[in-house]
């Protein structure tokens, strides 16, 4: 790959410093001040400056060509470069360093640069004269040293930029190390940060295996380590271990330091980590692995004491989306049930419609899992049991397996691998049943009912356990919240929440559960209850700009999302938009159409 800095005349090109161009007028206002020509017309002068320069530069070039007036010799692995010392030294601060200081070197015929490959120093002494340099796949990096050596930043930043453009999975550890050996931060730092966003295929290359303990944990300690599961790491951490296994396993307590135990799922924790004596036998492995067992105990039993310590805290790419979903739901005017879709990009603040779900739904349940959008049940003019799917990158919607029985204003959530559906209407009353679907086989089975029979109810994964938050029970609106174990398939009541409500939207955000808007007795509601499982308790928090029954609510980048719904007199489509340090809501955008008792999840 050529690198143009400025255009310099060609080889053969006889400079002139003559103006040839007929459309020139001189400059009437130029006037001789001690003796230098000057002129108040600045671009006059910055374009007489900048073709002076380029002249000189051709000169120059032109003069090394055919070495006149060389007066030093580069010898470089035996191979000699004539230059000049003025150009060199205008050049580069080393060899400017080197012919005006006292060293030996400043007025010797031939300086030997030592540990320097010759191809390298011919392209940079060229670049020197012709503001050129050629930067390749097979010699950036002994150019990037040799500039480094010489302190020409151009050369240096040229070839950072090369190697960005050249980055990958396999060859990405190798240009950090590198760019740290020769002081290149930002290469480094660019390197570093393409190894984080593609851990995944980087554990798999040679360069992995053969990282330093010191850089690998530097790596795997990281929040920003983008990884849809902690396994992940786990199960890289034993493919290094297992490179050199006897020397490895002596650091193996300073290696799973950083490994998030707490944050594996129990099934993993005991098939897969109990059973390997890598972990059993080292004491230190041993805490950690007692730290996972009692933090996913907390789960079930709140009142257990756990320490939160950074295995315990989730990577950012655990729940990085970069949109919110809304899905069917009822319309106006006439309360029209509609099957339409859109989604919402809050970094760009913008809503793009996506394919329309195959039925038409309202009351219709959401979520997310690995990347797949599913909606579940809801109702047209009667409650359904169909089930489908959308596939962003595909762009459409097909039919899964249908429920085992209908289920409109159904909750629904996803935990372990599986969606749950929670209660619901079905068709002649509200439903305590629990159904959970295994994408592998694409079945719905029972799981333990609910205590309660709730419709128009919200669901949380949240921690381990799956948390079912008010509704309507048939005869009235509920404030009693029922946690789910789906490790050892068991309900508990948790602490209720202040307020009684039903078409109510909840979700996971900070470390605590945010249920926002529903309605109570027919009133739609604007007032926002926060839970946390450590202490069992519910707080309130600054309601929302607008009353929301039927709302959605989705967090995301950080930030919460409460979407539509209707506040007693018409329905909505403005998004707000909760800040928890300021305590405040702000509305942010508006759908493309209100609606209520949509899907929405991110």
């Amino acid at each position: 790959m050529a690198v143009n800095i400025p255009e310099v005349m060609e080889e053969n090109e006889t400079p002139t410093f003559i103006h040839q161009d007929p459309t020139w007028q001189p400059n009437k206002k130029a006037r001789i001040q001690d003796g230098v020509i000057s002129s108040s017309e600045t671009d006059d002068t910055l374009l007489m400056r900048h073709r002076h320069a380029l002249g000189m530069l051709a000169v120059m070039q032109t003069m090394h060509q055919r070495r006149e007036l060389c007066d030093v010799t580069l010898m470089v692995q035996d191979h000699p470069i004539p230059a000049h010392r003025l150009v060199l030294a205008a050049c580069s601060p080393y060899f400017n360093a080197m012919f005006t200081s006292e060293l030996k070197e400043c007025n010797e015929k031939t300086v030997t640069l030592r540990d320097m490959d010759h191809v390298a120093i011919q392209e940079i002494v060229n670049f020197a004269y012709s503001a050129k340099v050629n930067v390749t796949e097979e010699n950036v990096q002994s150019v990037l040293k040799a500039a480094c050596v010489l302190q020409i930043e151009q050369v240096i930043s040229l070839c950072c930029e090369f190697l960005k453009t050249q980055m990958h999975p396999s060859n990405c550890l190798g240009i950090k190390s590198f760019a740290e050996r020769h002081g290149c931060f930002e290469l480094q730092q660019a390197a570093d940060t393409f190894a984080q966003q593609n851990f995944c295929q980087v554990v798999q290359q040679d360069e992995f295996l053969h990282l330093s303990v010191e850089d690998l944990v530097d790596l795997i300690r990281r929040d920003a380590l983008n990884v849809p599961k902690e396994e992940d790491v786990y199960e890289s951490v034993m493919r290094y271990l297992n490179q050199n296994r006897e020397e490895r396993c002596k650091r193996v307590g300073e290696i799973f330091e950083h490994v998030r135990l707490p944050l594996l799922s129990w099934e993993f924790l005991h098939s897969r980590v109990k059973e390997d004596n890598v972990v059993t036998k080292d004491e230190k492995c041993k805490g950690f692995f007692d730290e996972a067992r009692r933090y996913h105990a907390s789960q079930f039993y709140p009142g257990l004491h756990w320490e939160v310590s950074i295995r315990t805290l989730p990577r950012h790419s655990f729940s990085r989306s970069i949109y919110i979903y809304v899905v069917g739901g009822e319309m106006n005017p006439g309360r029209a049930t509609t099957g339409a879709a859109e989604r919402y990009t809050p970094a760009l603040n913008c809503w793009t419609s996506i394919a329309p779900m195959n039925s038409p739904r309202r009351g219709v349940g959401t979520v997310m899992l690995d990347k797949i959008l599913y909606a579940v049940g809801g109702a047209d003019n009667t409650a359904l049991d169909a089930v489908e799917c959308f596939d962003p990158p595909v762009g459409a919607w097909r039919y899964l397996a249908p429920l085992q029985e209908p289920r409109s204003s159904v909750a629904v959530a996803a935990s372990g691998g599986n969606v749950y559906a929670f209660g619901g209407y079905n068709g002649m009353t509200s439903s305590r049943t629990v159904e959970r679907y295994d994408p592998n086989t694409n079945e719905w089975k029972y799981t333990p009912d609910m205590t309660s029979p709730r419709s128009m109810a919200a669901a949380v994964a949240h921690g381990t356990n799956i948390y079912v938050i008010g509704g309507y029970d048939g005869s009235s609106d509920l404030s009693s919240v029922e946690c789910f174990s789906p490790m050892v398939k068991k309900w508990r009541a948790v602490s209720p929440m202040h307020t009684a409500r039903s078409m109510v939207a909840a979700t996971s955000f900070k470390e605590r559960i945010y249920v926002a808007g529903g309605c109570h007795c027919s009133v739609s509601l604007a007032s926002v209850e926060v839970y946390n499982r450590a202490t069992d308790a519910w707080i309130l928090v600054q309601p929302m700009n607008h009353p929301r029954s039927g709302v959605g609510l989705a967090a995301i980048n950080q930030r919460l999302y409460a979407l539509g719904g209707y506040d007693g007199s018409e329905y909505l489509s403005s998004v707000e938009v909760y800040e928890k340090e300021k305590d405040e809501w702000t509305v942010v955008s508006n759908m493309e159409a209100p609606r209520r008792r949509f899907g929405c999840c991110s």
